[in-house]
């Protein structure tokens, strides 16, 4: 009996590994000519694989940079009416039972439907590119570190480092290649949001589409094969924010998708996910595909040009992303999220997520205030900034905004930026709160060093009444005589001396620069010794510029001050935007 045994587990060993392996023969493209019988695989609706029959045209040879592209027309009636589909990139491409490539590329508005191949060998190559360990099971971030023509600055602040040469000018894409789009799949969305989505996420390559959820998770394959629709999670939750592709290729647990690159990144770490097609819906421009995200199934790996890949398995923790609309309504509305961490696109994220919460939670009125603030949780520590917006539909500055402090700290050059939680709370409230600055003037002709400039303020409110206010600006005990300018304006508006950030990024010990559009901010600024500056709360209001004259004596003598209004400045009656 034992004997019977240790056979059977033998021959089932080599049995399993072969059903685990999917690997085919392949075809090199110096095989390929014009005239050749070729199939390609995709699903076309639910999650069963299908085949439509094409035939090759010819080979476009190319260098290092852009590859060969092998070219094909559909020869399939269903094809031939509906054209190539946004949704099939990465679909196999077999001629004579040999895989050639990856459907890849198309061009809207053809008469035909001709596409590219991506050759599977440069698609191989990626299988072969190196993976560093990484240790705490999350996404990232992950991306291209930002170059000067992506600076990390949040508002007026940059980093200290950070380098302000020209930025690189990107060069054209290859005219000849037209990869097709990855259709964005999402759910959950407020109609009214579905605008501002496409905005934010057609200059990164993705059309914007409809979809639905998953509402039968347990009973859906938990597996990936050549012609299989694939997801990449973007955003779960609440909102639902996948891209469509087609897997590829399939050698034990790596699989190779798209033959194109997501965003040509690197390595990563972006979820898998199966998916189900609902259909494909024939377009003028470029037909596309509506489906649905499916169960996590690995992890996407490396981001190249020729392929995206990945590993079959357990899939990267995302980031946890919580946010709390109050105001909107009598009571307070919760939502909660995960993100991936990609440089390119968590901004983007957090600010989709914000502005459809507030959709969703009726705080989009006119004439509204909207104040917002964000904290970045590590290890039991907190980072917040905040900001506020008014005026006829805030609701855009939020959006364009709230993103940017995530930003300024992915794109630090000192180290990775990795939190464990964000929290985002909105408030809205009826009306403007705003005010316009008319006057400002010293309180005392003297400070010493260490001591603090008091500014008086004539402030008048939107429809409302005039006020005087004293602000407050603390003066370093290490700042010497000198001449400096004082400025007074609005946060969002003014002429503020920018801010350098200059330590190491820690998520609770970081200086992140607190820019809040509710508080009047003071600075100073001289040519020899830098610049200072002073929040103080107040409404969002206008600017004027008054300057301070400090009278030269001996350190830590009383230093007379002296101010007029208005040297150089705008106009005091301006509205603030």
């Amino acid at each position: 009996m034992k004997l019977t045994t240790l056979i059977t587990l033998g021959l089932a060993v080599p049995v399993l590994a072969m059903a685990a392996s999917s690997a085919v023969p392949t075809l090199p493209v110096s095989a390929v000519h014009p005239g050749q019988k070729a199939v390609v695989r995709t699903v076309f609706a639910g999650d069963s694989v299908e085949s439509f029959d094409a035939e090759i045209v010819g080979v476009l040879p190319g260098g290092r940079a852009e590859g060969d592209l092998i070219l094909a027309r559909a020869t399939s009636p269903r094809v031939e009416q509906t054209g190539v589909a946004q949704g099939m990139s990465g679909s196999p491409v077999y001629v004579d039972g040999r895989l050639i490539g990856a459907l890849s590329s198309g061009w809207a508005f053809a008469r035909e439907p001709v596409f590219g191949i991506t050759p599977i060998a440069e698609m191989l190559a990626v299988l072969d590119e190196p993976e560093s360990p990484i240790h705490d099971g999350t996404a990232g971030p992950v991306g291209v570190d930002p170059g000067p023509g992506a600076r990390a600055r949040f508002r007026e602040f940059r980093w200290a480092e950070e380098d302000t040469t020209a930025p690189v000018v990107t060069p054209p894409r290859d005219a000849r290649r037209t990869l097709l789009p990855l259709p964005l799949v999402v759910s959950g969305a407020n109609p009214a949001a579905l605008g501002a989505l496409r905005d934010l996420f057609g200059p990164e390559g993705f059309a914007v589409v409809p979809g639905g959820r998953d509402r039968t998770p347990s009973t859906r394959r938990r597996s990936l094969e050549p012609g299989d629709a694939v997801a990449v999670d973007l955003l779960r939750g609440d909102l639902n924010l996948s891209a469509l592709g087609t897997v590829t290729y399939r050698d034990g647990d790596r699989v190779l998708l798209f033959g194109h690159p997501f965003f040509q990144s690197g390595e990563v770490r972006l979820p898998l996910s199966t998916a189900r097609i609902s259909t494909v819906l024939a377009n003028v421009n470029t037909s596309f595909k509506l489906g649905t995200p499916g169960t996590p199934v690995g992890t996407a790996t490396q981001d190249r040009r020729s392929a995206v890949a990945g590993r079959l398995g357990s899939s990267p923790k995302l980031l946890p992303l919580r946010i709390t609309v109050r105001g909107a309504g009598p009571r307070d509305q919760h939502f909660a999220f995960e993100t991936v961490e990609d440089r390119n696109l968590l901004a983007q994220l957090v600010s989709t997520a914000a502005l459809n919460s507030l959709l969703e939670s009726g705080g989009t009125g006119v004439m509204q205030t909207l104040r917002w603030s964000l904290a970045i949780w590590k290890e039991g520590r907190v980072l917040r900034v905040g900001d506020v917006a008014a005026g006829e539909n805030p609701l855009a500055d939020v959006a364009a905004t709230l993103g940017l402090p995530v930003r300024f700290l992915a794109g630090n050059p000192y180290e990775r930026f990795h939190a464990d939680s964000l929290v985002v709370e909105l408030e809205t409230r009826p009306g403007r709160a705003q005010s316009t600055l008319r006057a400002v003037s010293l309180v005392r002709p003297s400070v010493r060093p260490g001591g603090v400039a008091r500014i008086r303020a004539v402030l008048e409110r939107w429809r409302g009444e005039r006020s005087t206010v004293t602000l407050e600006l603390p003066v370093p005990d290490e700042l010497p005589d000198g001449r400096y300018v004082l400025s007074v304006s609005g946060a969002a508006a003014g002429e503020i001396p920018r801010g350098v950030a200059r330590r190491r990024v820690d998520a609770a010990r970081a200086r992140a620069p607190r820019r809040h559009a509710a508080r009047r901010a003071v600075g100073a600024r001289s040519r020899s010794v830098g610049r200072w500056r002073g929040p103080s709360r107040a409404p969002e209001l206008g600017a004027r510029r008054a300057r301070v004259r400090a009278t030269g004596g001996r350190p830590g003598a009383a230093r007379g001050l002296g101010a007029h209004a208005g040297s150089g400045a705008p106009d005091a009656g301006r509205r603030a935007r």
